[in-house]
């Protein structure tokens, strides 16, 4: 197959080439300890590892499960995982991400080409390539059924895509509860109508029901997983410690958590710069793209959207420490990635019947 590149997209083919390559030689530097990373957010790789092995017995969640599988049938490497998780990352994900949006890279090549470059550039996911956390496996697992929820959508055969959207929204779950939960969540009420005059009377409806779940304590347990931040063994500089204990000031300080471990404006030292410019600045740009062409949007860029609210409402909540909130926000990010790419892809569309 030929991959006819127009002649304006030669030095973004290039650069795209280039990322690739380079992500690969830095992977093999880093595995090598030629260089140090440490974007923060805990280390439970070594955990992972004892429980693949035997040492420990205690599995809260279904990944360690898996590995002690591939351990029980001879299968198991830790590098092995660690490779296998870069071919996600390189691999698998852009080509998925493609397939949700529908790119075709002859009539969309500029589109295409971006949203491959936007997948190989997003540094926290290269980040948990290097051993065998589950970040990448899940964020693999959540744009597959993600394409399952799409094909429900769209194709008049609805329900083995819509089972097979509720096996791996459960399989979510068993990965990481609230996101599992949120996926689910947004399964069943995705047929809210969003429009742009709508967008200001949902936010306040939203504002309010955050307020009165606060006050009648259905935050509870997430607000006591909050405190865990406080203790001495896990404050560190990127600690926020935001006082959630007046429900007067709940949204207020709702809002503040959102800022700056959403959209990263908890910059205090020149790693949480260099993250924002890279990460959340694309992330805000688009998100604002997203706002403003809401009318574009079909009936499963609103899941998308519902699943970045309930799934984002849930950890901003719970979660006091920027390392780990840049690893939580990922599928926020990836999902207002699909929403804006799937946008273009639509306005590029209709400009093309027009001409």
């Amino acid at each position: 197959m030929s991959l006819k590149l127009k002649s304006s997209n030669i030095i973004l083919f290039i650069l795209l080439i280039n990322l690739f390559f380079y992500k690969i030689v830095l992977f093999f530097m880093i595995k090598n300890n030629l260089i140090t990373i440490n974007l923060g957010g805990g280390n439970d790789s070594d955990y992972y590892h004892a429980y693949a092995i035997g040492i420990t017995d205690v599995a809260v969640k279904i990944w360690p499960v898996l590995l002690r599988f591939l351990n029980d049938a001879s299968l198991y490497s830790r590098e092995g995982v660690s490779y296998f998780l870069l071919l996600l990352n390189q691999i698998f994900i852009p080509v998925l991400f493609i397939k949700i949006v529908g790119l075709n890279y002859y009539k969309q090549q500029k589109i295409y080409l971006y949203a491959i470059f936007i997948c190989l550039y997003y540094p926290t996911l290269f980040f948990y390539t290097l051993d065998i956390y589950r970040d990448v496996f899940m964020m693999f697992i959540f744009l597959l059924s993600c394409l399952f929820v799409k094909k429900f959508m769209v194709n008049k055969n609805k329900l083995p895509y819509f089972i097979l959207s509720i096996c791996f929204g459960t399989f979510l779950y068993k990965l990481r509860p609230y996101l599992g939960f949120a996926f689910l969540i947004s399964l069943i009420v995705w047929k809210i109508k969003l429009t742009k005059s709508r967008i200001f009377f949902i936010f306040l409806l939203y504002m309010i029901i955050l307020f009165i779940a606060n006050y009648f304590g259905c935050f509870s347990n997430l607000l006591e997983y909050r405190t865990l931040f406080s203790d001495s063994i896990m404050n560190s500089g990127s600690t926020m410690l935001l006082d959630f204990s007046n429900y007067k000031f709940f949204l207020v300080n709702y809002i503040e958590s959102a800022l700056y471990q959403l959209f990263g404006l908890y910059i205090i030292n020149i790693k949480l710069f260099f993250v924002f410019v890279i990460e959340s600045i694309p992330f805000i740009y688009m998100l604002i793209y997203v706002i403003l062409n809401i009318r574009f949007t079909d009936k499963f860029n609103r899941f998308l959207i519902i699943f970045f609210v309930v799934y984002g409402t849930i950890w901003i909540i719970a979660n006091d420490n920027l390392g780990t909130a840049i690893r939580l926000r990922m599928f926020n990010y990836f999902s207002i990635y699909l929403c804006y790419f799937y946008i273009l892809s639509a306005k590029n569309n209709m400009t093309q019947c027009k001409t």
